[in-house]
């Protein structure tokens, strides 16, 4: 473009664009007030030339770039349109010179060279994209209005636009508790607010605003579009989209905003909750935020390409999230608009690329988590067992000799033979055993206090393992293993297995029976027959089963560290295991393996509690002190007579400790982020194409050079990062929440392209109302969303009424001017839970896992993996849609109609539609035909006047009296319907039925089938389904 012999011929064009068709308004008023470069010119570069000469240097041409001023100005000459070779180019009629290109997908039109010649006329002024420079707070307009109403008025006026006069209270307050709660009002509450503004309106409406923001339906209504942004879901996506446990941090989001967090914590909770000092389980819940991303469970899958593409998704979720950026596109080369090159995106990715989560499919890393319900039983519980315990520390016992005390110099690392209770499914102690018992209703064999009970099918086997020792027991001369056994049922073969510490094997075996296990060589020490004169399978009492340890090849001084009891079929009770000697260098008659615990227990010293265990190092007959310590520990803890006399308590105990288990068992895992330790962080590269099979350049964590740094310090990146993303300097958080938040409550942002505030996306319809609200809301609010919601809410726009006059039809069509309140249609959840409202039917129960409210028979079965949805029952059935289940590649059809995201990836807003397909969901859904016989039951009059009926389920949906119109159209309806009713009762029945309202007596059938459809029509009323 700037080659001399483009030069020559555009030079000898100047006549030619001097002469051509196009005529430039060059006089006073087009130089003193030229185009805005930000409105006007800025998008015109945009759309026609940035894709060629813009900040992606790949599809870069001719090297120019007319992103950057320093570089435009060398083909812009400013004040001169005529000597700019830019103006040259795009008024010239030859096609090889002209810019656009002919064959460019995109050619300007004659007002957008109008613009552009004007505006380098004008001198060609530059401006940083709005959003890119950091908010100022502006001057009010007028002192005297709301600063909202001051900043919106003045732009009416200037549109020519005039205010709609405000709404009727009863309307506002209904919008207002749609906006907040997602509900509408009580009809008790609705009065009170009635009464109260008819004294003091404003008065009134302040304290209208303090109840709905107290309600924990707030929290559930604005959890909705954070989970879109979030991609929430209860599966994993692709393809399997198997099951995910990730409701509690759907929770976390609920109470945090009940509780307003304010948004620069809850932020930082979301980003880095492992890394702040003060992490703990709530904080690390929150950071499930980013790990909503999808996991591949499909086998064959790379799980590095999928760990890629999760962190790639973190890193365009965050900057649309916060930055309000389409920063995807710089994933595989420079962004074509904004100033995002290639290589900072992929500095943004090493912030989230050293976490430990790796498209595993357990999740990893994962944190245990107990519903509340289960933690507050579980406080309950531990409560109790700590009391137990204080009892059994505290309760008397028999004297006993001191000198029973066994001490270091005699125990070679046995201290005492004692007893233990293992009791049902766990044991007192688990550092001793892990094994499952069963507790005996009798007890039949001296000694044995608890047993494992095990069953085995015909043919088939089963095991017990205890190979959990300490410390291997050394064989000696004459040692016997002795099993105590009760048969039930007999099986065809029963077996002990041994297990040598020094070969690590299990080739030591003897077995009773038939030779059906066919491990190890017959006949020999691998697989020995136990012969005896009187079968022992056939016996029905507590018997002793005994096995030389050399006839299975344990010979004097090997070591075995492993047991196990086998069986094929049958029903037997192990009594445990136990090692019978001659004469033990321990002077006791047995030694018991320290795993296998029955009557008696061997305590390895590494078991022993520490204080303990160093006193009896350090103990001597000379010592009193350590031997009273040692006393009292051995008098409750291994001493048969305090045994005995503490069984009662520690029963009590054993118990307790095994519903405690019980209740933690009932635990999910909750995947979470964690950062990875600094030994094993991960290089980052930039990766070319995007594929994560062509790493590039290193690169570390950085921000875009377009906005500010991020701080040096010792913190973690991630950590960095979430604290710079809500920095007072960041020119675009606070911006972008508020114009999210604004769009919630009007229907469109003030910027209309929530999702993009770069230089692709529409500009602010009022600049500086979003900068005056992002800079309060940091400053004065706090980044309270609560004090931000009041403060628009309490505006005299918000308060205005949506009825449309001819002025406004015509000068404002979209209504981005707010002369009047908008019409906007409700969000899918809102449609669901207000008719379940209306109806009386909606559960207020908050938190939880996902319920499965009724949904079209075979959804699920069209899907991979196709399973059944299981129809909750009773209150589930009717609780708000924000607890649905909902799986990514079959959403709750209901919601997706109404145009819920699927939540595969990150969604900003929604764009509203209207499909007939829309009505026939609120007519004939299962939970529609519900709510509706829920509304018509609730508004049944006692005396059967159908008037009355009928007005009052009209103001239960729409919080106002009908008018005399509006009941004579209802009442004919409903007299047209009862009249079919009463010719096909059968029909009224059904509809009955289907509307859950089976108390109707025969003879009223059709009047109370006909107020089911009338209340069905009330529930499809536009304004019902409508925020007006």
């Amino acid at each position: 473009m700037r080659s001399v012999s483009m030069r020559r011929r555009l030079g000898m064009l100047i006549l030619v664009t001097m002469s051509c068709s196009l005529t430039v308004a060059s006089g006073s008023d087009s130089v003193s007030n030229p185009p805005d470069f930000a409105a006007d010119v800025r998008p015109i570069l945009s759309r026609h030339c940035l894709p060629c000469h813009g900040p992606d240097q790949q599809t870069r041409r001719g090297s120019l770039r007319l992103d950057l001023e320093e570089e435009a100005l060398e083909v812009i000459t400013p004040g001169n349109s005529s000597a700019s070779l830019l103006g040259q180019r795009i008024t010239s009629a030859d096609p090889e010179d002209q810019m656009p290109p002919s064959d460019f997908h995109e050619s300007l039109d004659d007002r957008e060279k109008a613009i552009l010649l004007e505006w380098i006329d004008g001198g060609a002024k530059w401006q940083e994209h709005w959003s890119f420079i950091a908010p100022q707070l502006p001057a009010l307009p007028t002192e005297t209005a709301h600063p909202i109403d001051a900043f919106i008025d003045a732009a009416l006026e200037k549109q020519g636009l005039l205010a709609a006069a405000p709404a009727a209270p009863e309307i506002l307050a209904r919008r207002a508790a749609l906006d907040l709660t997602g509900l509408p009002p009580e009809l008790a509450d609705l009065d009170n607010y009635l009464a109260d503004h008819a004294n003091d309106p404003e008065g009134a409406w302040q304290r209208w605003l303090d109840h709905l923001l107290s309600l924990p339906s707030y929290g559930e209504r604005w959890a909705s579009p954070w989970l879109d942004l979030a991609r929430y879901a209860d599966t994993k996506g692709y393809e399997q989209d198997g099951h995910r446990n990730i409701w509690p941090w759907r929770d976390w989001v609920i109470r945090a905003l009940n509780d307003d967090m304010p948004f620069d914590r809850f932020t930082l909770e979301q980003i880095a909750g492992d890394l702040l000092t003060d992490a703990d389980t709530k904080t690390r819940i929150a950071t499930a935020f980013h790990r909503n991303t999808l996991t591949n469970d499909e086998g064959g899958t790379q799980d590095e390409e999928f760990r890629v593409a999760a962190v790639v998704d973190r890193v365009n979720t965050t900057m649309q999230v916060w930055m309000g950026l389409t920063a995807s596109c710089a994933q595989c080369h420079d962004h074509k608009y904004d100033p995002l090159s290639q290589e900072e995106y992929y500095q943004l990715y090493d912030v989230f690329n050293q976490t430990e989560d790796a498209d595993r499919n357990d999740e990893f890393p994962t944190l245990s988590y107990l519903p509340e319900p289960d933690q507050q039983e579980l406080q309950k519980a531990k409560s109790e067992l700590e009391e137990l315990q204080q009892r059994y520390r505290s309760e008397p016992l028999p004297e006993v000799d001191r000198t029973n005390i066994p001490l270091q110099d005699n125990s070679r690392n046995l201290v005492w033979s004692g007893y233990s209770l293992p009791l049902a499914n766990e044991t007192i102690d688990d550092r001793v055993t892990p094994w499952v018992w069963t507790a005996l209703d009798e007890i039949a064999a001296p000694g044995i206090s608890h047993v494992i009970h095990q069953t085995a099918p015909d043919q088939q086997t089963r095991q017990v393992y205890f190979d959990r020792c300490l410390h291997p027991v050394t064989v000696e001369e004459e040692d016997v293993f002795a099993i105590h056994v009760r048969i039930r049922k007999a099986p065809n073969t029963l077996m002990l297995q041994v297990h040598a510490a020094d070969a690590s094997a299990w080739e030591h075996r003897a077995y009773w029976g038939d030779d059906r296990i066919p491990w190890g060589q017959p006949g020999t020490t691998s697989r020995w027959p136990m012969e005896t004169d009187l079968d022992p399978l056939q016996n029905r009492e507590w018997q002793e089963l005994r096995i030389p340890a050399a006839a299975i090849g344990m010979l004097p001084g090997s070591r075995f560290d492993g047991l196990a009891l086998t069986q094929v079929g049958g029903e037997i009770e192990w009594g445990g295991v136990r090692l019978l000697r001659k004469a033990p260098p321990t002077k006791h008659p047995e030694v018991f393996f320290p795993q296998f615990i029955e009557s008696s227990s061997e305590y390895h010293l590494d078991l022993l509690p520490e204080e303990i265990r160093s006193a009896l190092a350090e103990a001597s007959t000379d010592n009193s002190a350590d031997l009273t310590q040692l006393e009292n520990w051995w008098r409750r803890e291994i001493s048969p007579f305090g045994r005995r006399a503490l069984f009662p308590l520690k029963m009590e105990i054993a118990r307790k400790r095994e519903e405690i288990a019980g209740i933690e068992r009932r635990a999910l895992s909750l995947p979470i982020l964690n950062a990875l330790a600094p030994e094993n962080a991960r290089l980052t590269h930039l990766l070319e194409r995007g594929s994560y099979l062509q790493p590039g350049p290193q690169v570390s964590a950085a921000t875009p050079g377009f906005l500010p740094p991020l701080a040096n310090s010792e913190e973690a990146a991630r950590l960095r990062f979430a604290r710079w993303l809500v920095d007072a300097k960041n020119p675009l958080t606070a911006r972008v929440q508020v114009n999210r938040i604004w769009e919630q409550i009007f229907g469109l942002g003030l910027v209309p392209t929530v999702e993009d505030l770069g230089t692709q996306g529409d500009l602010p319809s009022h600049p500086q109302l979003l900068d005056y609200l992002a800079i309060t809301w940091q400053n004065e609010d706090s980044w309270s969303m609560k004090k931000l919601l009041r403060r628009i809410l309490s505006s005299e726009t918000y308060r205005r009424s949506s009825q449309l006059s001819e002025n406004q039809l015509k000068l404002d069509p979209q209504n981005r001017w707010l002369a009047r309140a908008p019409r906007v249609r409700l969000p899918a959840e809102t449609i669901r839970d207000q008719a379940l409202a209306i109806g009386g039917l909606l559960s207020p129960k908050m938190h939880g896992p996902p319920v499965y409210p009724p949904q079209p028979d075979g959804v699920w079965q069209v899907v991979y993996n196709g399973s059944q949805w299981p129809t909750s029952s009773g209150e589930d059935r009717v609780r708000r849609s924000i607890y649905t289940y909902w799986r990514r590649t079959a959403p709750y059809p209901a919601m997706l109609i109404f145009d819920s995201p699927d939540r595969q990836v990150c969604q900003s807003r929604r764009i509203r539609t209207n499909t007939p397909l829309q009505a026939l969901v609120t007519l004939n859904d299962p939970v529609y035909i519900e709510a509706a016989g829920g509304l018509a039951h609730r508004s049944l009059m006692k005396d059967g006047n159908i008037s009355e009926a009928l007005r009052h389920a009209f103001r239960l949906a729409t919080s106002r009296f009908p008018d005399d119109q509006e009941l004579a159209t209802l009442r004919t309806y409903f007299t047209e319907q009862r009249a079919h009713f009463l010719q096909k009762p059968n029909q009224a029945t059904r509809l009955l039925e289907s509307a859950k309202w089976t108390q109707a007596s025969t003879e009223d059938l059709a009047s109370k089938a006909a107020l089911v459809m009338a209340a069905n029509v009330i529930l499809n009323l536009d304004e019902v389904l409508v925020r007006r």
